[in-house]
């Protein structure tokens, strides 16, 4: 399913002033699978590391942070050979090495041939406990669920797309256009933005199916809160996160944290608040 970012990924690779690209997103917005559509298309090979899945990965970060001697070691770990320009080299789930954040560093200063992408799902999260951030040495790209035009897209609604491009300001559309497009919105309030609850749709076309999926989701980012925010917080996030939808139904949509329930404070809340906006959940 074609993506807008895919459009920037490309402007990252042919420019002058290429650094490591850090992509940010929640969980499930795609990054993985749009990297390795971008390596498969782009370059001659990718590798992939992820940081999650591979624990003794984060070890090579932690004895030595000279690119050239992880360059050696992630060749003999993987049994290929990288050829700068040719190679995407991928470094997936970096929030969980802190020293690969790091190295992305000395990879700009001492060895810019090289084309790195790393992605995070929860890296702010891990900033917000002060870990070290390269500032400065890496381009950034924030990833978010599909847009309306991309899920014109992927439903191959593509002359629809063409149709709000081509729109001015001050263009009327056409009555059975409107109709139609006000559907496709809706449709499109339904099912989201997240790329497998729209593939889910795409192949079957059954809206039980989508929300289902959609209710896994959101329990995986639950499943989060347990793993990465601190005992103490995990009640008041659960608490937050599950009071927003009432807040978004309602007329008046300040969040009030008075409401959350009886003698809450604001204080007591506000980390929960910044938690969720920094693991790309709320905006």
């Amino acid at each position: 399913m074609k993506r807008l970012a895919y459009e920037k990924l490309l402007s990252w690779k042919e420019s002058n002033n290429r650094k490591p690209l850090l992509l940010q997103g929640a969980r499930q917005v795609g990054k993985t699978y749009l990297l390795k559509e971008f390596g498969r298309n782009e370059y001659k090979q990718t590798v992939y590391l992820n940081f999650e899945e591979d624990k003794s990965l984060d070890l090579f970060f932690k004895q030595n942070l000279n690119p050239s001697d992880l360059i050696n070691s992630i060749e003999l770990y993987k049994g290929i050979s990288i050829e700068p320009e040719e190679t995407l080299i991928i470094l997936d789930e970096i929030q969980d090495s802190e020293n690969a954040l790091t190295s992305l560093k000395y990879f700009n200063e001492k060895c810019p041939q090289y084309n790195i992408i790393a992605a995070g799902s929860l890296l702010g999260v891990v900033l917000l406990s002060e870990a070290s951030f390269p500032v400065g040495q890496v381009n950034l790209l924030d990833l978010f669920p599909f847009t309306f035009l991309e899920f014109l897209e992927a439903l191959e609604h593509h002359n629809y797309v063409s149709l709000i491009n081509s729109l001015k300001s001050n263009t009327k559309i056409l009555l059975p256009f409107h109709e139609k497009l006000v559907e496709l919105l809706k449709l499109y309030y339904i099912i989201g933005g997240m790329p497998e609850a729209i593939d889910i749709y795409r192949k079957s076309g059954q809206l039980n199916d989508v929300r289902n999926r959609q209710l896994e989701i959101l329990k995986t980012y639950t499943y989060d809160f347990a793993k990465h925010a601190k005992a103490i917080d995990i009640p008041r996030l659960n608490l937050v996160w599950e009071s927003i939808p009432k807040y978004l139904g309602s007329e008046n949509k300040k969040f009030i944290f008075s409401k959350l329930k009886k003698g809450a404070r604001g204080r007591d809340y506000e980390y929960s608040l910044s938690w969720l906006k920094a693991a790309g959940l709320i905006y």
